[in-house]
């Protein structure tokens, strides 16, 4: 009987965790400056982008360092693409951290 009660309580708590990791989305904020970035192949594309992750703290309320500089990841481009997002892997990072740390990942496209 509480072997059951057990499998029964455990097959609950799973699929209230997977439903929580599979209903949470992600989130994409695109800024274009200027014309923003030319089309590119997929090759020259990646030669012309810089990466970043941004951490959070406490629910994303405390921030865990200074302000991004978006014209200084452009490398002075004065039309380009930021792109701020929450990947799945940022979102796996929270939910293991309980929200307690929360990145983002802030990509800029020249």
């Amino acid at each position: 009987m509480k072997n059951q009660h057990f499998k029964s309580t455990f097959f609950v708590l799973l699929l209230c965790s997977v439903l929580t990791i599979g209903l949470s989305g992600c989130f994409t904020q695109k800024i274009v400056v200027g014309n923003g970035a030319p089309s590119r192949s997929q090759t020259e594309a990646a030669q012309n982008e810089e990466t970043t992750k941004a951490w959070f703290f406490v629910f994303g309320l405390i921030p865990g360092q200074g302000p991004i500089d978006l014209d200084k990841m452009a490398k002075g481009a004065s039309n380009y693409t930021a792109v701020y997002e929450e990947t799945f892997l940022d979102g796996l990072i929270g939910y293991i951290t309980l929200n307690l740390v929360t990145p983002r990942t802030i990509t800029v496209k020249r």
